[in-house]
């Protein structure tokens, strides 16, 4: 990366005295002194060796999900079995942590969850580098059940912060965790392998060039892309889908063969995760991003295995800040000019893959599909750009005028070296599921067209299109200022970029990093005033700050 200077504006001195007061989005124990003494709950290690040689005959099959951890059931009741410490103001606090060893990450499935308004639950890890937002009322559901995304790490602290007037009851039951052992920062098990930067050497990051005439559409469609955490140990790939109402439903394409073993009330999903520095079919290594896109919990809506497709409704609607797009669609089933395929293969960054010989119609295993032909099935040489695999499944595949046709259901298609092996890749034909299924929970066309329009093509729709005035620092834009809910950093050069945010005394309120996209900083709950956002280029060391004014 390209080294750079940033301009200061302001300097002042800065302590970094946390207190209960001010922390936002920190856990309130961390302003604590003296809160070491905690329940902690310590799992009996896995046989990884074991789990290795499982993985290497399953990696091969696209028709699976891929497996990244274990699912490990628990029956813990954070309310009653959790240290509990009361606060000098009244508030309380329920710690507990869960050890399982050699894990790279874990995430927690709950069977009774339940927070009371004005209380939250913080997730971290023992070093405290990884913290989730803190889970609130806006998490319950109706079956009372969540699943979480990932804490890096072998250890998870949960925290529950009630304040003194609240009178409800907390639910808090926890009903397994999920040991990933291959997933997670670059850290290496067994005999080496890696979660991030798994996959094959022959796939092209979602950033790199495949075609002036596909390039400004792809980055839109990325956008619309995720990495699906099916809360079992297992993931897939999925998209935002459109429907004629353009409502930004938030309605999520993937795989049937996702759903085996699966819920969908436990999945999480992750919007852009994409490299900043991208790798173009070469032996390096995707440098990582830091993004807070994701979303816990989904309902099945429709389902159907004669083209392999399944389509869930989030429980919580997109939040009009983050930068993500519900994709169109193309149900004409006309053969594509050329194909694009948009992927998380073996759990890691985005990839994209390139197809120009054209997929046709084909039925595979009793499955409608679209085949990219390859060696030994079909014509073609399988894609000339990159790859699919384990873990791509449930993936879109977009025609030649971007709209999504299809989703990954199985092939053979992988990486030999840094070249693809020529072999072909199926897909499950949107044109099917639209309307074979005999009712709505085996079709599309209710949930995608619920007004019956009878569109057969529909644009994509991008969640953020205008933004409110906002300051332009170099590469950088911050707005709204003043705030009065949060504050939004647009970064689209700095891929090692860290914040902080402090009050005018100098007390740090919250921190973290500022992913290559859309990043929001919650001051909803911060007292009217002036502040600083400190912004620093790790590469660089050098920063910048930046007078806030939060105001109502």
């Amino acid at each position: 990366m390209k080294k750079t200077t940033f301009l200061f504006f302001f300097v002042f001195s800065i302590c970094t005295v946390f207190s209960q007061e001010t922390t936002v989005d920190t856990p309130i124990s961390w302003g604590i002194e003296n809160n070491d003494d905690a329940t902690t709950i310590n799992l009996p290690p896995l046989d990884l060796l074991a789990l290795h040689r499982e993985d290497s005959i399953n990696d091969r099959d696209k028709s699976l999900p891929w497996r990244y951890g274990i699912k490990r059931n628990l029956k813990i009741d954070v309310h009653k079995d959790g240290t509990v410490t009361q606060l000098d103001n009244g508030d309380k606090l329920w710690r507990i942590a869960i050890s399982s060893p050699n894990a790279v990450n874990l995430s927690l499935n709950f069977g009774d969850f339940y927070i009371p308004n004005g209380a939250k639950l913080f997730l971290y890890n023992d070093d405290k580098t990884d913290v989730l937002l803190p889970l609130t009322t806006n998490q319950n559901r109706n079956n009372q059940q969540l699943g979480s995304w990932f804490i890096n790490g072998d250890k998870i602290w949960l925290e529950y912060y009630e304040p003194e007037s609240v009178n409800e009851e907390v639910l808090l039951n926890i009903k397994s965790i999920i040991h990933g052992y291959r997933m997670g920062k670059v850290e290496r098990y067994m005999d080496g392998t890696r979660g991030l930067n798994d996959s094959g050497d022959c796939n092209y990051d979602v950033n790199c060039p495949i075609g002036e005439d596909f390039d400004s559409q792809k980055d839109i469609l990325k956008k619309a892309v995720a990495l699906l955490n099916l809360g079992n140990g297992y993931l897939c790939s999925a998209v935002l889908i459109n429907n004629t109402n353009k409502d930004k439903k938030p309605y999520l394409l993937t795989g049937n063969h996702c759903l085996d073993n699966s819920d969908p009330a436990f999945w999480s999903v992750r919007f852009n995760w994409m490299s900043p520095s991208p790798v173009c079919g070469e032996d390096k290594l995707s440098p990582d991003l830091q993004t807070n896109f994701t979303m816990s919990g989904a309902e099945l809506k429709a389902a159907n295995n004669i083209s392999d497709f399944a389509l869930v409704e989030l429980y919580n609607s997109i939040p009009s800040s983050w930068d993500v797009a519900f994709a169109g669609w193309d149900i004409t089933d006309e053969l594509p000019l050329y194909e694009i395929g948009i992927h998380h293969p073996n759990g890691d960054i985005m990839k994209i893959c390139r197809d120009n010989s054209g997929a046709i119609h084909e039925t595979a295993n009793g499955t409608e599909v679209w085949l990219i032909g390859g060696a030994s099935v079909g014509e073609g040489n399988g894609w000339e750009i990159g790859t699919t695999e384990s873990g791509s499944s449930g993936s879109p595949l977009f025609n030649q005028n971007g709209k999504i046709i299809g989703q990954l259901y199985a092939g053979n298609s992988s990486c030999d070296g840094l070249e693809n092996n020529n072999k072909y890749d199926i897909y499950g034909r949107l044109a099917v599921s639209w309307d074979t299924g005999s009712t709505s929970n085996k079709r599309l066309k209710e949930w995608l067209d619920p007004n019956e329009t009878g569109q057969t093509q529909l644009e994509t729709t991008q969640n953020l299109l205008n933004v409110p005035d906002f300051d332009i620092t170099g590469e950088l834009k911050i707005y709204p200022n003043p705030a009065s809910e949060t504050i939004t950093i647009m970064n689209s050069r700095y891929p090692n970029l860290s914040y902080h945010f402090y009050s005018i005394t100098g007390q740090q309120i919250s921190q973290g990093s500022v992913s290559s996209t859309m990043n929001t900083i919650s001051v909803a709950q911060t007292a009217e005033g002036m502040y600083f956002l400190q912004l620093t280029d790790l590469d660089s060391n050098s920063s910048i700050t930046k007078k806030i004014i939060v105001s109502r």
